[in-house]
């Protein structure tokens, strides 16, 4: 419940971030500022990849139309068939309309799915429903003790059952000849750290950081200083790269 930063704010943090080659804006959600192309546009000055998380139940012809000229790519969470994704995040066919407005617009999508038990079942439906959408990637995700992640933390699979559910999905990607990319995340074989986000007010946080209180771990902020400088002081490099390479993910 950080304040909402203005835009001239934003701007200041967004100077700070020479150097940086990709930028994943975030939120909550994006869509609801009403500056968001404004903002897209000075990351785009800078920035190799500037994508985005969204839930896509804002995301209509036009503002479609505006993302397709700044983003690299969007990711969209959706969490299973109809009934198991309104069940756990509602609104199911506004996303879908968002989608497809998206993909009409040219925007290169990305799918989410953040797996438990609930709908651990119905992971190979999405998958399904990405390769028909021309989704370049599937990121299948488990919960992380923050947000409303808390509240179903304990329910996330063990290790060795996501690398029952990794083998299930490879096998059923080359049976069904799918060509959308798929990635598995055990938070467990990533470790901490790995994501440097910056918070509205310029904190600097590696996250997850399951050994402290709040899952986070703060190091810095943009407000005060480069993002140079903040680097420096980052702890968690070697899980942040290997990450990001996809050496500690499941992947095919």
């Amino acid at each position: 419940m950080i304040k909402e930063p203005t835009f001239d704010a934003l701007s200041l943090v967004i100077r700070k971030l020479t150097g940086i080659p990709r930028v994943i804006v975030s939120g909550g959600e994006p869509t609801l500022r009403k500056d968001l192309p404004q903002i897209l546009d000075l990351l785009k000055e800078n920035h190799e990849i500037v994508a985005m998380s969204s839930n896509a139940t804002m995301i209509d012809r036009s503002l479609a139309n505006e993302l397709t000229k700044r983003l690299s790519y969007i990711d969209v969470t959706l969490d299973g068939t109809r009934e198991i994704h309104n069940q756990i995040r509602g609104q199911y066919d506004r996303v879908l309309a968002g989608i497809r407005n998206l993909i009409d617009a040219g925007v290169e999508l990305s799918l989410v799915t953040v797996m438990f038990d609930q709908n651990a079942d119905y992971v190979l439906d999405v998958c399904r429903v990405a390769n028909e959408l021309g989704a370049k990637k599937l990121k299948v995700l488990t919960p992380i003790r923050k947000g409303r992640g808390a509240d179903v933390v304990e329910r996330g699979l063990s290790s060795r059952e996501l690398e029952t559910v990794f083998e299930r999905l490879r096998e059923a990607k080359e049976t069904n000849s799918w060509n959308v990319r798929i990635t598995l995340t055990d938070w467990g074989r990533v470790n901490e750290g790995h994501a440097v986000l910056i918070h509205p007010n310029g904190e600097v946080v590696a996250s997850p950081v399951p050994s402290e209180p709040a899952c986070i771990k703060p190091f810095g902020n943009l407000m005060r200083e480069e993002m140079s400088e903040v680097w420096n002081r980052y702890q968690y490099v070697e899980n942040h790269l290997k990450k990001y390479l996809e050496e500690t993910l499941y992947v095919c």
